[in-house]
């Protein structure tokens, strides 16, 4: 028996012996895809796989309809916690469904759902261990005002809901204080509390009308909801509420200072999403009286300036999470003081209009910064020198966000990037049309690798990596004048540019460390509107064990062989977006056909494609869940049912405007015709 062969057989024969307390612990750090595949191997990962320590944090999503799944799930041996129904009908036909998940259910969220009054206190009554509850955009529910209008049933919940500590209600234009009082009257422990959307009304002169007697209030309005209402019962539960939103709202200085001076309030967590009657008096009084914020949500507040800011970076010194995206009054002036959060861990300045490169460096890069885990500066005006900053100062980030930072992001400041950022999971380059298969491979910085010792390009490659290393455009030793307008000596440099590039990676004169490879934890990558990325890059520098979600939309230049190669060297992608690619039926086909675990599917004006890739998704994609075709044009509706027919569990299929093949409608419609009195009018002129 041979020395391999034998090694073989005894790691076999170790992965048997493993103890399921310690098959647990490794299933703990896989996705749940990967614990799907692997409970498929034998009857003893199966097992361990339905542990209700690994199923804690799965949610079961339902949209639309959910007779389909009662079956398997009546059959399942395993306890869900997490729930979620979207636009369903909740009726007593899930009586059975509801006796055997609620006793375990943890959290749960109902939207746009149409259940009756009834139903929600028999399903709420069975779950004596939820813990949040979301009911969102509900009208039918609310509609009537009569929802746990029993004493009775408010008394049986309050019982039950004993551990419920999450209360979101956003989103619902019929919710009134009565209705209100009635939802956290069932809620004992209420620690967190949502109305982001709901119509709340802060008009004093608007209160006062319905209630007259400011002294004492017997009955509460049922046709409106007012923020007076809202702040007594927060003030009643001062002692537990931690956690606010608020969002989307008329929410003013006035009113935020009244909560903040609700006595014994401590608030952890603060959301003012688009209140625009937000200022800079509100924030200095929520920094001077909830000093102790750890997340506060200022994002699509326009009043809200840089006097705001520096008062928040001089008092809350807590502050883990802070998002400031689209406050075009905040400058440098203010953002530079960021280093001083010293607990920051979370920041968003996304489309700050006003921030340069200079503000932003000296807020985040004064010196190395290992707390710092996500940012995102989407459509700031930086340049490739900040950018290169941020991924030497930030070595702990695990989300990116550089989309639409159009002058920052190119080859050098992409390979910084790939150089520091070792622990980045999320990555968004968003329509940086400057990247190129140059900084996305690493080739053309510093030397080869050492241990594999590649061979030496030529001296001609080698003048020629450092002119693309340089910035400079590629010589063409034959023609020294040319007449070429300006995009097409773009396109013909960009097509010197791949196949040099190709050159060099054949002859393995890539350094891996400025690879995009290099970023082995990879898992949502967008490169959207990059159009100068090749297949070059795809065969090269994609090969990520961990990739889910990819959008190449618009990435015109990546065809078969690329797809190919993407579909190869990352076996996990489950989410692919390529909305206006000139790609075709060969290239998708090769790709749906080694990647099994595709959910999430978006071609739209994708005009090559045809029938053909419809097909092979129904053949090669069991699990596909989404998918956009529209507006491929040589796609029929015919071939949609075709495929929907065949994936039972396709809940979506947009096929706006396919091109209809059948037998006499194979051609444009005419104009409608011109109405009597437009002939009229023709005839008279």
């Amino acid at each position: 028996m041979g020395t391999a062969e034998e090694c073989h057989i005894a790691r076999d024969k170790i992965a048997e012996n493993l103890p399921n307390e310690i098959v647990t612990h490794i299933f703990q750090y896989l996705a749940l895809r990967d614990r799907l595949a692997a409970a498929q191997v034998c009857r003893r990962w199966h097992a361990v796989a339905c542990d209700h320590r690994l199923s804690a944090d799965e949610v079961m999503f339902f949209h639309d309809n959910l007779s389909q799944y009662l079956p398997v799930l009546q059959r399942s041996s395993r306890a869900f916690s997490h729930f979620v129904f979207k636009e369903m009908e909740l009726g007593d036909k899930l009586l059975d469904f509801w006796d055997r998940f609620c006793p375990s259910l943890r959290s749960l969220r109902i939207q746009a759902c149409n259940l009756s009054e009834k139903t929600l206190v028999d399903v709420l009554s069975r779950c004596p261990r939820l813990q949040r509850l979301q009911l969102s955009g509900c009208r039918e529910l609310l509609m009537s005002g009569r929802v746990l209008e029993s004493q009775d049933d408010v008394a049986l919940l309050r019982d039950t809901l004993a551990e419920l500590r999450e209360l979101s209600l956003d989103s619902n234009r019929y919710l009134s204080d009565a209705l209100f009082n009635r939802f956290v009257a069932i809620a004992p422990a209420l620690e967190g509390l949502s109305l982001a959307g709901c119509p709340v009304s802060f008009h004093v002169g608007l209160c006062k009308r319905f209630y007259p007697h400011t002294d004492a209030r017997p009955l509460a309005s049922e046709s409106l909801l007012t923020f007076d209402n809202v702040l007594r019962l927060v003030a009643a539960r001062a002692g537990l509420v931690r956690r606010l939103d608020l969002g989307h709202t008329l929410l003013d200085n006035v009113a935020l200072e009244r909560l903040c001076r609700v006595p014994g309030l401590r608030l952890e967590a603060l959301r003012a999403c688009n209140c625009e009657q937000v200022n800079n008096a509100a924030v200095m009084a929520l920094v001077e009286l909830q000093p102790g914020l750890a997340r506060l949500d200022l994002s699509r507040c326009s009043r809200v300036t840089d006097h705001a800011l520096l008062a928040v970076c001089a008092r809350m010194h807590a502050l883990v999470s802070l998002n400031l995206r689209c406050c075009g009054g905040v400058t440098n002036l203010g953002v530079a003081q960021l280093s001083r959060l010293v607990s920051l861990e979370e920041l968003d300045l996304s489309q700050c209009r006003l921030l340069t490169g200079e503000g932003v460096a000296r807020a985040l890069c004064p010196a190395m910064n290992t707390r710092l885990r996500e940012l995102r500066l989407t459509g700031l005006e930086l340049d490739e020198a900040t950018a290169c900053l941020l991924a030497e100062s930030l070595p702990a980030l695990t989300l990116l966000d550089l989309g639409f930072c159009f002058n920052a992001v190119t080859d050098r400041s992409l390979q910084a990037v790939c150089r520091h950022q070792r622990r980045l999971r999320t990555l968004v380059l968003a329509e940086c049309n400057k990247v190129t298969d140059a900084g996305l491979t690493g080739m053309g910085v510093g030397e080869p690798a050492q241990p594999s010792e590649p061979a030496q390009p030529s001296e001609d490659v080698r003048v020629r990596l450092l002119s693309v290393r340089n910035g400079e455009r590629l010589a063409d030793p034959f023609h020294k004048i040319s007449l070429r307008s300006k995009a097409e000596q773009e396109i013909v440099d960009d097509a010197k540019l791949k196949t040099l590039v190709s050159e060099v990676c054949e002859q393995q004169y890539v350094r891996t460390d400025d690879s995009l490879a290099n970023l082995a934890g990879l898992r949502h990558l967008n490169l959207c509107g990059c159009n100068r990325i090749t297949d070059v890059s795809l065969k090269h520098a994609f090969s990520f064990l961990e990739l889910r979600h990819i959008n190449l939309s618009k990435c015109h230049q990546v065809t078969e062989t690329g797809m190919r190669s993407l579909a190869a060297n990352n076996p996990s992608i489950e989410e692919l977006i390529m909305n206006n690619c000139y790609v075709s039926d060969e290239a998708m086909i090769c790709f749906v056909r080694h990647s099994p675990r595709l959910r999430h599917l978006e071609l739209q004006h994708c005009e090559e494609l045809t029938d053909a890739v419809l097909d092979a998704l129904g053949e090669s994609c069991g699990c596909l869940k989404h998918l956009d075709v529209s507006y491929c044009g040589k796609m029929s509706p015919e071939a949609a049912e075709r495929l929907r027919a065949r994936l039972p569990g396709l809940s979506l299929v947009r096929a706006a405007s396919l091109h209809v093949q059948a037998a006499g409608w194979d051609f444009i419609p005419p104009p409608p015709p011109t109405p009597l009195s437009g002939l009229r009018r023709l005839f008279r002129r």
